[in-house]
């Protein structure tokens, strides 16, 4: 996992969501999701919802 680098998404106005997921397997990214309610999110240890 890269520690220098971290994806924080604004998942209520994102349209790219998916996309930033595949990107951020590929290469061991970490990603922040924020979302104002429940939004389901791929099951991943790189994903973290807030």
């Amino acid at each position: 996992m890269s520690e220098l680098l971290t994806i924080l998404v604004d998942a209520d106005a994102c349209p790219v969501k998916e996309e930033i997921y595949k990107v951020a397997f590929r290469h061991s990214v970490r990603v922040i999701v924020v979302a104002n309610s429940y939004l389901r999110t791929p099951d991943h240890p790189l994903i973290e919802r807030i």
